[in-house]
């Protein structure tokens, strides 16, 4: 009751109206502004981070998943750096250092983003290898970004732990409860408390993201309508998806559930390599086991499959 009060007070205070984010200033040409920067088609700033190597054969874009940001990848990053693959990480807009504030850019604003800052990466390291990479959030930006585009937007694909839990694959009463809640309060937010969720069994991590004030703690309502559209787009777009693709996930996923992915992944009609991690969690880069994780992507980068195979670590599936 007290939860339903305070949406209606919202409501009647008029302050929880649906805001999306506002496009940037205007268009321009795409380009790095400094190390930590770079800019879009329409003028809108975001921030990235960077693990280079001079001369890379080996290119990874990350994309990040809901509520986080660039430094997502980091530990990742590094191992991967050691390893002749270099890293480029970007904060989606709405989330980390990116100016937004938690609002929804909506989802073919972040698919076209994606294609924008791989060309800035593959015109800065001709020749080299450019693997997309998106976790989670990420992974359906990615999806999306691959399946919309006529010519190869990178090399290959990694999927980890993709969201594909769009409209399709939630039942009647996810739907209609986020449907009511647009309708009521678009601009309340949602901590995720008392939901009793497991993203990853390393503890330290996760009371790191609690203190990151670039982490966002609790989301619009309109964010998460936008997440679900989507995670839909997303899903539907597999049968697009040509790339070489990877995809990593966990069965025993509390996140987002195991199916979409699989049936996402059997939908893609290019060569598709599937692992997945029985001990594993969502937040595979960072869980405890997590070097496991990076260095099947390491492997991939370098020399992606070319047969279709499924695994369950290590093992057939």
């Amino acid at each position: 009751m007290k939860r339903i009060a305070a949406l209606l007070l919202c409501v009647a205070l008029g302050a929880c109206a649906a805001e999306g984010l506002a496009p940037g200033p205007g268009p321009t040409t795409p380009r790095f502004v400094d190390d930590g920067h770079w800019m879009a088609d329409d003028g809108f700033v975001l921030g990235m981070s960077v693990w280079p190597l001079e001369d890379a054969k080996f290119v990874i874009v990350a994309l990040h998943g809901m509520n986080d940001y660039g430094r997502f990848v980091d530990g990742a990053a590094k191992f991967w750096q050691v390893h002749g693959v270099a890293t480029y990480a970007y904060d989606q807009r709405g989330f980390g250092r990116t100016e937004g504030n938690g609002r929804w850019p909506g989802h073919e604003r972040m698919a076209a983003d994606a294609r924008t800052f791989l060309a800035l990466v593959r015109a800065r390291h001709p020749g080299a290898r450019v693997v997309l990479l998106g976790e989670s959030m990420g992974g359906a930006v990615a999806m999306l970004a691959a399946g919309e585009s006529e010519e190869p937007i990178a090399d290959d694909l990694i999927l980890v732990s993709p969201a594909l839990w769009g409209w399709s694959n939630l039942d009647v009463f996810k739907r209609s409860a986020l449907w009511v809640m647009m309708q009521i309060a678009p601009g309340g937010r949602l901590s995720g408390r008392g939901l009793n969720i497991k993203p990853s069994d390393n503890t330290k991590m996760l009371i790191a993201l609690g203190r990151d004030p670039y982490v966002i703690k609790s989301t619009r309502v309109d964010a998460v309508y936008g997440l679900v559209d989507l995670m839909e787009a997303a899903w539907r777009a597999a049968p697009a998806v040509r790339l070489p693709t990877l995809v990593l996930y966990a069965p025993a996923d509390q996140v987002v559930p195991p199916k979409p992915i699989a049936d996402a992944a059997a939908a893609m009609p290019g060569t598709v390599r599937v692992t997945c991690f029985v001990d594993g969690f969502h937040m595979l880069l960072r869980d405890l086991k997590a070097e496991h994780t990076w260095a099947e992507i390491e492997a991939f980068v370098k020399a992606p499959p070319t047969d279709r195979i499924t695994e369950c670590d290590g093992g057939e599936g």
